[in-house]
């Protein structure tokens, strides 16, 4: 089992931080197939006596495959890999084409919610004193490639969001969920993309450095916003299904 991170190891770039070295390899295991669903994991003790790394670098490597819920531990049981990803069914964004042309499947993964930090943004999109609640998830491209996505709403839309089970809101097409939910239609989405601001990823500590960020914007029947979406897009080399405005 070692073996199969052994050899990504040995053909990945030295010129990085160990322990994302060491993630990448543990990832590639997964979407490889060498290490499947459900299968037990080797302690991170274990690791560390084979590999070149510390205990400290394993246990984050691991830290960071447990955190984007590529494996779930169990106490007195061990690390094992997760079940597979639900796909997120009837994407209005995010749709990369494979060689054919045809939509490549997307597996999305709940981060995380919180009240959003302040931004004049929020006062001119929701009004004033509107608190806003940012709902984050990580979207993998049929495991190729990783895009962070930043959902913006307001906390009278979002409550009942947050309040729905996990892997409802993980694959959640949010547009379908608040017709759904709460009775509220989205007439109109604008979509804008434009080159990444490296401050603001900085800022925000994604990895890899997104290269591209696409914003959409939603609207209800009667003109308000509902919702902003920020999806920050890292170097790929897939086609990206885009229009600057959505209408239904």
């Amino acid at each position: 089992m070692i073996d199969a991170v052994q050899a990504r190891l040995a053909a990945q770039d030295e010129h990085r931080p160990k322990y994302q070295m060491l993630r990448d390899a543990m990832v590639g295991a997964i979407s490889g197939g060498d290490w499947t669903p459900g299968m037990r994991l080797p302690t991170e003790a274990e690791f560390a006596e084979v590999l070149p790394f510390s205990l400290g670098t394993v246990q984050k490597a691991y830290g960071e495959l447990v955190k984007n819920g590529l494996v779930v531990r169990s106490r007195g049981r061990g690390s094992f890999v997760a079940p597979a990803q639900r796909q997120m069914s009837d994407p209005w964004h995010c749709r990369f084409l494979d060689d054919e042309g045809q939509i490549l499947p997307i597996y999305p993964q709940l981060l995380g919610h919180k009240v959003a930090t302040e931004d004049r943004r929020w006062a001119e999109l929701f009004g004033k004193k509107v608190k806003v609640v940012r709902i984050d998830r990580a979207i993998s491209i049929n495991d190729e490639f990783e895009i962070i996505s930043r959902f913006f709403t307001s906390s009278a839309i979002a409550r009942p969001l947050v309040r729905l089970p996990r892997n409802t809101i993980e694959t959640a097409n949010f547009k379908a969920v608040l017709l759904k939910e709460i009775g509220m239609p989205i007439s109109r989405i604008t979509q804008t993309i434009e080159l990444a601001n490296k401050r603001v990823w900085r800022e925000l500590a994604i990895r890899p450095q997104p290269q591209l960020v696409m914003k959409a914007t939603a609207y209800t029947a009667g003109g308000d916003v509902a919702y902003v979406q920020e999806f920050y897009i890292p170097q790929n080399n897939r086609r990206l299904l885009f229009d600057s405005e959505l209408r239904y």
